[in-house]
């Protein structure tokens, strides 16, 4: 899953910076950020998240001197950045808080790499910023993103997600710099989360022996106590609880309620949450084994060739269903759905698509409608094209 918040002023990023310690197994509390994107890499930020350079370029500044990347910098209420949150499905969370060391550690792995993919097709479709008089010149940008492991949720059950910072400078092509078009960004959430969650559904199928299963729009490991996600899972409960006390219900109602049951998140080093995770699981009758039994078990034989071309025909016929045409993200997003539990990942997702896209006689390029490209099927094109004829011939009867 995928949520963005916005950010203002540097002092947002104190939050995951504090917590964030070298040896979080034994000392720390969650692990330290790493730097991701071309941005970062031309500000040769690399490595670790350090607090001077986030503090500086939240702020609008070169990471390592006081020169300004945008023309607000240092402003106190300006837009630093963005809040991309990924998580992962809950059964996942479950897998990792009962896995040993070495399995553990894989599942994590398994996440970043997902998380990684999702924001290097973010950054390519959606780093965008303007210039010109009233920035009316659109321009690709290369992003910096600060991106930070955290492992549970308020009510510290756990839950695997990682807060990926998007910092509000864009780096142009010609050197210079500028505040991003955020736009673009809300545009291709619903995509890249899919494609997260199709990434992190391949790597845990074919790096560690999982098996997912797709439920709607995520998946799931098959085989992972429900009992024990259950039991993992108070904070949905609490919000649950607060929507049915005031007779409220929808994502937006949903939303309101997990923001007004917020409370401070306390900080408990993972050394110790992973003792009383693994005493709640012995309750359950689960353990490390049971966890590592999941990985043996046997996998489904699937045609990857087949669940691709049936993932994109099923994605068109379901989108031509309530609408004349229909951009590539949206199909993007719809085949990556699909690909959970179908046994492949963003890159084939993206592969697949583009493919089929430029060879498929069943699609029809429309050109660029309010800034995108265009498709429909075939069948619609046909169809209006007739209506259209119908119409202009009951015209010239009269």
């Amino acid at each position: 899953m995928l949520s963005i918040s916005p950010m203002s002023g540097a002092g947002q990023g104190d939050y995951y910076l504090n917590l964030a310690q070298e040896d979080y197994y034994t000392k720390g509390v969650e692990p330290p950020g790493r730097w991701h994107g071309k941005g970062a890499e031309a500000l040769l930020l690399s490595g670790d998240v350090t607090a001077e350079a986030l503090r500086q370029v939240l702020n609008g500044y070169a990471p390592y001197a006081n020169e300004p990347l945008v023309q607000n910098a240092g402003k106190e209420n300006r837009q630093s950045g963005w809040d991309l949150t990924f998580s992962a499905p809950k059964s996942v969370s479950v897998a990792w808080s009962q896995a040993d060391d070495p399995l553990r550690t894989a599942i994590e792995a398994a996440h970043d790499k997902a998380v990684s993919s999702a924001l290097t097709y973010l950054e390519r479709e959606a780093g965008i910023t303007r210039r010109g008089q009233g920035g009316y010149e659109k321009e690709s940008a290369n992003v910096v993103f600060a991106v930070f492991q955290h492992g549970t949720s308020r009510a510290q059950d756990p839950a695997l997600h990682s807060h990926a910072l998007l910092l509000n400078v864009g780096l142009r092509s010609d050197g210079t710099t500028g505040t991003l078009e955020s736009k673009n960004i809300y545009q291709h959430k619903m995509v890249a989360g899919a494609l997260y969650r199709a990434e992190l559904s391949y790597q845990l199928e074919r790096q560690l022996g999982f098996v997912s299963e797709r439920k709607g729009s995520w998946f799931e490991l098959k085989g992972v106590s429900a009992e024990l996600i259950g039991e993992f899972s108070s904070r949905r409960k609490e919000i649950e609880a607060h929507l049915a006390e005031r007779g409220f219900e929808g994502a937006k109602a949903a939303k309101v309620a997990t923001l007004a049951t917020r409370n401070a998140k306390e900080s408990i080093p993972r050394v110790e949450l992973f003792h009383s995770w693994r005493e709640v699981g012995h309750t359950h009758q689960w353990s490390t084994e049971e966890v590592k039994a999941l990985c043996k078990g046997p996998q489904p034989e699937r045609d990857t060739t087949k669940q691709q071309e049936r993932a994109f025909s099923q994605t068109v016929e379901s989108l031509s269903q309530h609408q004349s045409h229909f951009s590539k993200r949206e199909i993007i997003r719809g085949v990556a759905e699909a690909a959970q539990g179908g046994g492949f990942g963003l890159q084939a997702v993206l592969q697949s698509v583009e493919q089929r896209l430029s060879n498929d006689l069943g699609i029809v390029h429309l050109g660029v409608v309010v800034g995108e490209v265009r498709y429909t099927s075939r069948e619609l094109f046909e169809l209006e094209k007739k209506m259209i004829g119908q119409v202009e011939a009951s015209r010239s009867a009269y």
